[in-house]
């Protein structure tokens, strides 16, 4: 074979390799416009004290990631926002990784009426979060809400509150509301792993004495820790992104007294000025939304490595 056929099949082979590349490029290509592009030039904007209108050119450096973590106010509506979201992280993940891996177990259970229960529980999940912020909102109407009335009607009048103009019980109910709309996705989750488990196992258990309690805590839990760490990663990024449920519900300042505060509408209030008729600290705006990326990605990396080393052991 001549040199020039030599380098041409070596070149064409080289081709063949690395074709994936090029189907790779339009998502690459929308990816880097639409995620990429706007993170690093964020990070930008952070760098700057710049009110979202005009040039870009008052140049501060780290001052704006100083002030959301060191400098009061800002420090105390970081750190009391941040913790806010911490909250809801908390009873979500308890709620979706445990409360909706046990309601899966049940569903796949030869039950009657399974099938209804499935689609009872996934249903508010296919609603908009705008339809279930109005019909909560609606439901715990403190003069005429049916939540009320009913606990006035059963002589549970002294618990008739204004669920969601309390400080001390709006942030609860707002993230109950999330956890119906939401719930039914886990339970779906769950419930796919739990079939997928191989019957003979379960078969086998039986044969061997073992409950229904038995099969859940030594079977079906330690097959499901893949599946757990998915919701839980999902999970933390979804707590870390709260906003339109509260902001619906609640408006832009987080009321009442702030109560139900989150990283998102301190971002939003920040960045375009309230309700979003002037922008006011696009800079400071940018520094919050770059610490919430920071805060959300290292749990996200450390739970992908945990759950590929899962895998890989099972």
């Amino acid at each position: 074979m001549s040199i020039a056929g030599s380098q041409k099949s070596k070149k064409t082979a080289w081709i063949k390799k690395y074709s994936f590349l090029l189907m790779l490029f339009p998502a690459l290509l929308l990816y880097s416009i639409f995620i990429l592009y706007p993170f690093f030039n964020s990070i930008y904007i952070s760098l700057f004290k710049w009110s979202g209108v005009g040039p870009i050119t008052d140049f501060v450096g780290l001052d704006n990631y100083i002030k959301w973590l060191t400098e009061p106010p800002y420090s105390t509506m970081f750190y009391r926002a941040l913790g806010h979201n911490v909250i809801v992280f908390i009873i979500n993940v308890i709620f979706s990784v445990f409360f909706g891996m046990l309601v899966a177990f049940l569903l796949s259970q030869k039950i009657k009426g399974s099938n209804f229960y499935k689609t009872i529980f996934f249903m508010p999940h296919t609603f908009s979060l705008a339809v279930v912020a109005f019909l909560w909102g609606l439901l715990l109407n403190p003069q005429w809400g049916i939540v009320n009335n009913l606990l006035k009607s059963i002589g549970l009048g002294k618990f008739a509150l204004p669920w969601l103009g309390n400080e001390h019980t709006a942030l609860l109910v707002i993230i109950l509301i999330g956890l119906w709309h939401s719930l039914g996705f886990p339970i779906l989750v769950f419930l796919s792993a739990i079939i997928g488990i191989p019957q003979s196992l379960i078969e086998a258990a039986i044969v061997d004495g073992a409950n229904t309690r038995t099969i859940f805590s030594k079977i079906v839990m330690p097959l499901l820790i893949p599946p757990m760490l998915t919701i839980a990663v999902l999970t933390f990024i979804g707590s870390f992104g709260t906003f339109e449920l509260i902001f619906l519900l609640e408006g832009a300042e987080a009321g009442p007294f702030y109560s139900t505060d989150v990283l998102g509408t301190l971002f939003y209030r920040t960045a375009f000025g309230g309700m979003g008729s002037t922008a006011s600290g696009m800079g400071l705006g940018a520094a919050l939304a770059t610490i919430m990326v920071i805060l959300i990605i290292p749990f996200s990396i450390l739970s992908v490595w945990f759950q590929t080393k899962k895998n890989v052991e099972y």
